[in-house]
Parts: structure tokens; sequence; C-alpha cells
């Protein structure tokens, strides 16, 4: 089981924010068919099933359309490439030039098939994601003072038992 942290709750908020602003899309068959249902660095089958398939982002700043999802498999995505650029990793984790290049090939062949469309929020928007941002910026602080106060009462409260 998960222990509830602060930094998973106030993750967990910054997701919401982005899943209003940004959403997922309905539809993820197109990537699985594009990728043949195999991990797009490593070339390993995936089963749309089970748990070690995931959806790893082209770019960091990309967003969730389409053209900036990879399908890949736990290992790679979750373990290896982290926060590195697709480009770097598959360099890294495919040796074999010919190989790489055409597992490169198909991912670029993807993002061309599948142009991000710029999206510009309104004033409002923006003003409510800063205020949504503050929000758990706040969160976060006050969980730690009641964390602060409530180690400090049960210090007080074990020293006057003893």
């Amino acid at each position: 089981m998960v222990v509830p942290t602060v930094s998973n709750a106030k993750n967990r908020m910054r997701r919401v924010i982005t899943a209003i602003v940004d959403p997922w899309p309905k539809d993820e068959q197109p990537v699985w068919d594009h990728f043949s249902s195999r991990c797009a660095y490593c070339g390993v089958d995936l089963d749309r099933k089970g748990r070690k398939a995931h959806m790893d982002h082209a770019t960091t700043d990309g967003g969730n359309h389409l053209g900036n999802l990879i399908l890949s498999c736990a290992t790679c995505n979750g373990d290896e490439k982290l926060g590195e650029r697709w480009q770097g990793f598959l360099a890294r984790k495919v040796p074999d030039p010919e190989l790489r290049a055409a597992r490169s090939r198909r991912i670029e062949e993807w993002m061309t098939l599948h142009p991000a469309i710029p999206q510009t929020a309104s004033a409002e928007v923006d003003a409510l994601v800063r205020e949504l941002e503050a929000i758990v910026d706040t969160f976060g602080v006050k969980c730690a003072e009641l964390r602060k106060v409530v180690t400090h009462e049960r210090t007080e409260a074990s020293r006057s038992r003893s």
C-alpha cells in the first residue's frame, strides 16, 4: 500500500488541474496500432490490459495530444528513461544503428502524423490555474505547519506523562 504523503497529494492535485486544462485522448488505440503493441524503445510486446504498458510523453512540455504520446514498457519509461529526451534514451538503449534508426523513424512518423495543435488558454483559464497552483502550494505549507504543531503537542504530552 502506498503511504499517503503531502508530496503525493500535491502531485495528484496538479495532475487533476492538468487533466482539466489538457485532457488525455479519449482513444489510445491509434498509439497501440502505430507501434504494433510494442515498446517504441526496446520492442518488447505489450498487453493493453497489463500493467507494463505506459504512454510516455515525447516532450515534457508537449501536452497530452496523441502525437506526444509514445507507447513504452514500464522498464523503459518508468525505470530507465525517466525525464530524458527520447532521442538520447534511444541512442543509449539501442546500440544497433539500423534498429535505432528504424525505431526513431517510427516515433518521428507518429509525431508527424499527429502534430500538436497550439492551444492558447484564455486569461481567465490562466488566472484560475495560477490560483489553483497557489492553493496547492498553500496546502503544502499548511500541512507542514500541522505536522509541526502535532509533533510538538505529542512531545509535550509524552513529557507530561513521564
